[in-house]
Order: C-alpha cells, then sequence, then structure tokens
C-alpha cells in the first residue's frame, strides 16, 4: 500500500513539474497578447520552441515587452503602380 502512495505521489510531482515548465513557457505568449503586440503568435511559438532551445525562451520574453518596430499598412492604403503597364505597349513590345 506505501508503495502504491509512493508512486502515486511521485508521478502527481512529475506532472505538476510538466505543466509548470509549460505554462511558465507561455508566459510572453500571453504578456504579447495582453500587450497587444501584432506579432504575438510569433511570440507565443518562439516562447514554445524555447522548450526545446532555451535561448528561444528569453528571446520571446524580451521580444514580449519590446515595442514593434514596423507598424501594419493596410493594402487599400498603399497606391497603385500604373507606369509599369504604361511602359508595356499594347501589341506586346513587336514592332
Amino acid at each position: 500500500m506505501m508503495k502504491l502512495f509512493c508512486i502515486s505521489v511521485i508521478v502527481f510531482c512529475a506532472i505538476v513539474i510538466v505543466v509548470g515548465i509549460v505554462k511558465i513557457h507561455e508566459l510572453p505568449g500571453d504578456i504579447a497578447l495582453k500587450r497587444g503586440h501584432p506579432q504575438a503568435e510569433a511570440i507565443r511559438i518562439c516562447s514554445l520552441l524555447g522548450l526545446i532551445i532555451f535561448p528561444f525562451w528569453m528571446i520571446a520574453l524580451l521580444w514580449a515587452y519590446m515595442r514593434p518596430v514596423f507598424k501594419p499598412v493596410a493594402l487599400d492604403s498603399i497606391p497603385a503602380d500604373n507606369t509599369a503597364q504604361a511602359a508595356v505597349p499594347a501589341d506586346g513590345g513587336k514592332a
């Protein structure tokens, strides 16, 4: 009976440790989501890759607190460049 209790305590502790490690590695992604970071999904993936390669988790944590360098641009606001189409003659350049 005591062996079963000891094994169940060991298994419980192992599960708690694994879940705790995964939760800690999800923190940078959660921080990025709460701060409204436009690259929050990439930060979350980078932080979960930190389970395999630990420096990725540190990079993701720093990345979650950084302000984005580039602001997202809507494709509707980019003016169309019609000069490239006007340079090609109607007959395809065969004269």
